[in-house]
């Protein structure tokens, strides 16, 4: 080694290291009031402001506090406090910095928005319950129904039909006469002011007490169902027991409960019946149910926000201990953007939680954490694009190298070629394998193979040879060189009937005139 001569190698010999790892004792701890701002549905966020208190361990020097971009921060000795009202975007990254000796030592903490979760489904209108009463005297329990009625919750009666006659010779009071007196009820439930009772909906027909006889118990009964979709499910399809003095419903079946269930789908569905007999249990058979409406729908979970954890007594780095700090400090397995400072009194390490790894924080950025339209273009230096797949927009380049360009209805893959038999769309394809243009279907079309082949109609250049076929409609033509002769015809044919023409061969040139008789003849006769 070339030992120090000059001022300038002593100078350099003497100079501290410009970067420097905490392992020499020294580092700055940032801690916060809390790292998250919980914010409501209506946008307001809590609490007003954080306050980040910086400590710098064994290093002296000036605190000099910077957050990221889209958000603002005042600044009190060694206290940084950010409004909500002041932050713009999502997560925010506040930084302190002391530098000693030439050395910078950084500490980082990080805030975040909490959102509440989605609004659920908004509920629908309350449910109107009631029950309905029809009587009839008679000598033996009738099996018929008092038929389709309309019930107003109003007033808690039936209102149609209007009068007070039924069905079958049921009615809406309790009719005058000396046979048993029987009684059928329905349940009624609607979101509207009224409910449509069905001729099946009625419970079967129970005696009312004679003197010194038991009394009619009556309950109404509801059920409840969750499920995946507004789709309501079936209603039970066998016979229900109903216990009055417990209030239990035994025998349900197709997933209904007596209860609102907790788990099972978002939408929770209800059907109610009545229980009416004289006797201690009333059967609810499956057509006394009425149809089943849907309640409210239960909210989506919100997810939980990027939390910060700083956690003391640690001489390494260890993903582990990362992770039983974030499930000790009650937040649960880590999350993206999730930070954690590992520190002890020589040592402190922050790192960052991103798709499965811890990343040291201000080593590695997350593209997660740009704000959308804050990077220039002209700050991109790469070799290759191949990972893009975009609509450009409008592109203004140079030297384009191996490019395929195709448009229009009838050039819809990058496939050289014309268009497939059949399709007569237009458009365009241009490629190393040549240029197409339009469709030989519709005779309207131009190409030129990567060979050097030219096809149009009535004309083709192939393999250095060119082709007329086409008919020449008053161009004047010259000649320079040789032209040789050749067999053939041409002329202009002016209508369907018209015999002009022109013929030439190695005989001589013979001319027809319109109806088709030769009128000149040159050559050998």
């Amino acid at each position: 080694m070339t030992a120090i001569g000059g001022a300038r190698d002593t100078l350099l010999q003497a100079t501290a290291e410009r970067f420097s790892t905490t392992a020499d004792g020294k580092a700055i701890l940032l801690s916060g009031s809390t790292p998250v701002f919980c914010v409501n549905s209506a946008g307001a966020g809590a609490p007003g402001s954080i306050a980040i208190t910086a400590k710098p361990v064994n290093v002296v020097g000036d605190i000099v506090f910077s957050v990221s971009a889209g958000t603002q921060m005042s600044v009190n000795g060694n206290v940084a406090t950010v409004d909500f009202s002041t932050m713009t975007t999502d997560t925010a990254l506040v930084q302190a910095r002391i530098r000693e000796f030439g050395v910078d030592y950084v500490g980082n903490y990080m805030i975040s928005k909490v959102f509440d979760g989605v609004d659920g489904v908004t509920g629908l209108a309350g449910l109107n319950t009631g029950q309905a009463f029809a009587y009839k005297r008679a000598d033996a329990a009738p099996g018929d129904s008092p038929g389709d009625v309309i019930f107003t919750f109003a007033t808690a009666s039936i209102t149609t039909p209007a009068c007070n006659d039924l069905a079958n010779g049921w009615s809406k009071n309790i009719p005058a006469g000396a046979a048993p007196l029987y009684v059928r009820v329905a349940a009624a439930s609607s979101r509207n002011v009224t409910d449509d009772i069905a001729a099946n909906e009625w419970s079967v027909a129970v005696q009312l007490a004679k003197d010194g006889a038991d009394g009619l118990n009556v309950a109404p009964v509801r059920i409840y169902q969750r499920g995946a979709t507004n789709i309501a499910p079936a209603l039970p399809s066998a016979a229900c027991t109903y216990t009055f003095a417990t209030g239990a419903l035994a025998g349900l079946n197709n997933g209904w409960s007596a209860q609102v269930p907790a788990s099972g789908g978002a939408y929770l569905f209800t059907s109610g019946a009545t229980a009416a007999a004289r006797t201690a249990t009333d059967d609810i058979q499956p057509a006394e149910w009425a149809a089943a409406s849907r309640l409210a729908a239960d909210g989506a979970t919100g997810q939980r926000g990027t939390v910060t954890v700083t956690a003391p007594g640690y001489s390494t780095w260890s993903d582990a201990s990362a992770v039983y700090e974030l499930g000790r400090a009650g937040y649960g397995a880590p999350a993206n953007r999730d930070v954690v400072t590992l520190y002890d009194s020589t040592h402190a390490v922050t790192k960052y939680f991103d798709n499965g790894a811890w990343l040291v924080l201000g080593t590695v950025l997350n593209g997660n954490l740009l704000v959308d339209g804050s990077v220039a273009s002209k700050a991109l230096s790469v070799d290759k694009l191949s990972a893009i797949n975009a609509n450009l927009g409008n592109v203004t380049a140079g030297d384009l190298y191996g490019t395929t360009l195709h448009g229009g209805t009838g050039y819809q893959t990058n496939a050289p070629g014309w268009p497939s038999t059949g399709n007569l769309g237009a458009g365009f394809h241009l490629s190393s394998a040549g240029l197409y243009i339009g469709n030989p279907q519709n005779g309207k079309y131009f190409g030129v193979e990567a060979s050097g082949n030219v096809y149009a109609p009535g004309f083709t250049v192939v393999d250095g040879g060119a082709t007329f076929s086409g008919a020449l409609l008053g161009v004047k033509v010259s000649f320079a060189g040789e032209l040789k002769a050749a067999t053939g015809t041409f002329g202009l044919i002016r209508s369907a009937t018209s015999g002009q023409r022109t013929e030439y061969d190695s005989n001589g040139i013979r001319i027809y005139n319109a109806a088709g008789n030769l009128i000149v003849r040159l050559g050998v006769w």
